[in-house]
């Protein structure tokens, strides 16, 4: 059993002690710490924390409130009951239940992950949960770094979509403090429900806490965790119809022969264009996909950038190009282009070369020195 704030230890008695065990233990204490007794600095001290620890605990019901806070509360975060206020969603502190909702917001230049729980009653977490996951579906993409990061936070808001721990702490607490504001009933059903969730010594505090509001309502039924679950994959649901019923529209009225020249014929993209650096030199074996060309003035300075990390220097604007050479972090570069979305950027490295890295890799300014003859300045 847990002694969120050491009482048990105070008095050097176990959880399971009892009344006379306490009582005794007190008293033995009290002689050794009072301060008329013990002229040391610390026995008023230790003296109050005595007679506090015995204070909760020679009451029954004191007792059992601060057994029930310890199992969902620690030293840090323990309540003071008085002004311990009810959890709840919309008025409803009975029927709730703490949400997993992990997010990943991204855009070009960056990204957010972030992790919270939502008390919720039942007939909200649906749409709750929903939405947090249509968000994730719809903004967690934008940036590359981001794209493992959403798949794993929709995969845990899939598996766990409550937070038992939490949901525990909010149920315990509310059952505690409707007992406090005289709602027996409310007080009840919190405890059935969270009953649900513990086993052996800790469930029979909760039972022997329930008995002793003497009053019966009915047994609590179990959240419906499925349909949780199923809010999570409702976009990409939505999405895979509107693809196949644009799809077919879009395909409905071709011959057989048309068809199979669309899916059994290799799309060609040309990703070649000539560069033209001024002076007289160009090249036209640069692979651009759509790029934004930024124009090359040697002399100035302010398209020069740096690499924040070691990175890949790539032949086109995607991974699945090959690599030119990886350039360790603080190799300066040149800026000539950028793919439309950000996510690419175009540069030339010292002998140069043209390649492509991560836009979030490079940050605007000279990093290591340019070495002598570099093709990025005059």
């Amino acid at each position: 059993m847990k002694d969120a704030l050491e009482y048990y230890k105070t008095l050097g008695v176990s959880a399971d002690a009892d009344a006379e065990t306490i009582k005794r233990a007190y008293r033995d204490l009290a002689k050794v710490w009072h301060p008329d007794y013990n002229k040391d600095a610390s026995a008023t001290d230790m003296f109050q924390k005595i007679s506090i620890a015995y204070d909760v605990l020679s009451d029954e019901q004191s007792r059992l409130r601060y057994d029930l806070l310890s199992l969902v509360y620690g030293k840090e975060n323990y309540p003071d009951i008085e002004s311990m206020t009810i959890f709840q969603d919309d008025g409803d502190g009975v029927r709730i239940r703490v949400l997993n909702l992990f997010s990943v917001r991204s855009w070009f230049s960056g990204y957010k992950i972030s992790q919270h729980h939502a008390i919720s009653k039942e007939s909200s977490a649906f749409s709750k949960t929903a939405k947090n996951a249509a968000l994730n579906w719809l903004c967690g993409w934008w940036h590359p770094k981001a794209f493992l990061q959403n798949i794993k936070a929709i995969k845990n808001n899939f598996k766990h979509p409550l937070n038992e721990s939490e949901s525990k702490k909010a149920l315990i607490h509310n059952m505690i403090v409707y007992a406090r504001d005289k709602q027996q009933a409310s007080s009840v059903k919190c405890g059935l429900q969270a009953g649900l969730m513990f086993s052996g010594e800790d469930k029979a505090l909760i039972d022997k806490f329930i008995s002793l509001q003497n009053i019966k309502v009915s047994a609590p039924k179990a959240w419906k965790i499925t349909s949780l679950k199923a809010g999570q994959l409702i976009v990409p649901a939505m999405a895979a119809v509107a693809i196949i019923f644009s799809g077919a529209d879009k395909y409905m009225n071709l011959s057989e022969s048309e068809l199979w020249n669309i899916f059994a014929s290799k799309k060609e993209i040309n990703y070649y264009q000539e560069v033209n650096f001024g002076q007289g030199e160009s090249v036209d074996d640069v692979v651009v996909g759509k790029i934004m060309s930024v124009p090359v003035n040697k002399s100035d300075n302010t398209q020069l950038y740096h690499l924040t990390q070691d990175s890949k220097i790539m032949y086109g604007p995607s991974s699945d190009f090959d690599v030119i050479k990886t350039l360790p972090a603080q190799t300066t570069v040149r800026l000539t282009g950028y793919t439309p979305d950000n996510v690419w950027a175009r540069i030339m490295i010292d002998n140069g070369e043209i390649g492509f890295v991560y836009f979030a890799d490079i940050k605007q300014g000279i990093g290591k020195d340019i070495p002598f003859g570099s093709a990025i300045t005059e």
